[in-house]
């Protein structure tokens, strides 16, 4: 069965979106591992009574409610965009993997955002 060249292009759409994906959770797992290593000692001050470490641990709560806030509503949003276009265009052709890639890619934006400026934030510290 030969591929037409517009399932080809939906192919390389999926791909694409896929290949973004698995390269944003790479990236934020190396960035979420230095944040960890870097902030443990931090934490335990502050668990000692260290204002700093106090602060810093605040921080990272406040961090992470705001990044599940602002997920949940990219999340929604690409959802609700998806289900828009759907009802637009009914009897458009559909790539539902590349729409569901494209969901989880603007879903683990808040996260990756976070945890890249907080690697980066810690590690210009300990300089």
């Amino acid at each position: 069965m030969a591929i037409t060249s517009k399932r080809l292009r939906s192919v390389t759409g999926a791909g694409v979106e896929a290949q973004a994906l698995v390269s944003k959770v790479l990236t934020m797992q190396a960035d979420a591992g230095l944040t960890i290593a870097m902030r443990m000692p931090m934490l335990l001050k502050g668990a000692l009574g260290d204002s700093h470490g106090q602060r810093e641990a605040a921080k990272a709560v406040t961090e992470k409610v705001s990044a599940v806030m602002e997920s949940g509503l990219a999340a929604s949003q690409a959802v609700g965009l998806f289900w828009w276009g759907m009802a637009m265009s009914p009897f458009a052709q559909v790539d539902f993997a590349e729409a569901a890639a494209k969901a989880a890619n603007s879903t683990l934006e808040p996260f990756s955002k976070r945890t890249r400026a907080n690697a980066a934030r810690l590690r210009g510290r300990r300089r």
